[in-house]
């Protein structure tokens, strides 16, 4: 078994970050953010931060709804907004 921790806002902008480098792939995200998602919809209470942060990982994982092979609903240039957003968050 391997312990992750559990992510930050910053854990998050640097997996989209890599995901605009191509150095890992939506899908890749997609299962990565799936998993916190579940995780925090099966706990019974939320920090204001884990709240805000569920809320991020439910949008992002429509990264790689793709529309026609290798064209994706979400471009590179939403993904950049999705930084932009989470960035200029207050912690």
């Amino acid at each position: 078994m391997v312990y992750e921790e559990q992510p930050t806002r910053d854990v998050v902008i640097s997996g989209l970050q890599k995901v605009l480098k191509n150095e890992i792939s939506r899908e890749e995200f997609n299962l990565w953010a799936s998993k916190w998602v579940e995780n925090f919809d099966h706990r019974n209470h939320l920090s204001p931060e884990e709240d805000e942060l569920h809320s991020y990982l439910i949008d992002l994982l429509a990264i790689d709804l793709e529309i026609d092979e290798r064209v994706y609903f979400h471009g590179d240039e939403e993904i950049a907004e999705w930084i932009e957003k989470i960035n200029t968050r207050k912690p």
